[in-house]
């Protein structure tokens, strides 16, 4: 089961050995960072059996489709017309799945403690939101244009919060664990 799910993301998202000559070199490693977020989000909430975690998945599974959509919509215009249009980046966020409601999380919770599935996938997610950051920090660093550098921040900073949210659940979930099961030595 696990094995399907890295396999949804064919291959290594290492950015390390590519550059970033063009504005499109960075467009089409980046639609296809979110591309593989999709599937593997998607794939992620089609799979677990908890409903909590079901939408928590696909909450991500959307807004990675939606930086998808906005990284082609910016592409395209930039194509056609040697401009941006930066509107699309103005445009407020979705409220996120929140860590801190009790509710979710002893939901969240309970699915972690019945499947383990849940929690590798939790795990991957981490890894995945993780590579992208990565590699929109990366670009920014590499690329020239002004304009493209704001769009590669604000991608960056959608990646930053999704990796934030998956760790600071996995570290609650973690404690959580620890102190259920008296596994404090002290």
């Amino acid at each position: 089961m696990f094995y399907y799910l890295l396999n949804k993301v064919e291959e290594p998202m290492d950015s390390s050995d590519r550059s970033f000559a063009t504005v499109e070199d960075v467009f089409k490693y980046a639609i296809m960072v979110e591309v593989r977020g999709y599937e593997f989000f998607k794939s992620a909430a089609d799979r677990t059996t908890n409903e909590t975690a079901r939408k928590f998945y696909q909450e991500l599974a959307d807004e990675e489709n939606y930086h998808k959509q906005i990284l082609t919509d910016l592409y395209r215009k930039w194509r056609d017309e040697s401009t941006w249009d930066e509107e699309v980046l103005k445009v407020d966020r979705p409220q996120s799945f929140d860590i801190h409601d009790p509710i979710l999380r002893q939901a969240f919770k309970k699915s972690l403690e019945t499947t383990a599935f849940d929690t590798t996938a939790l795990d991957i997610a981490i890894v995945l939101e993780q590579d992208a950051r990565e590699f929109y920090r990366r670009a920014l660093r590499e690329v020239k244009d002004e304009e493209l550098k704001r769009i590669l921040e604000w991608l960056s900073q959608f990646e930053d919060d999704h990796y934030h949210t998956l760790v600071k659940i996995q570290e609650s979930l973690r404690e959580d664990y620890w102190y259920d099961n008296n596994f404090w030595p002290f």
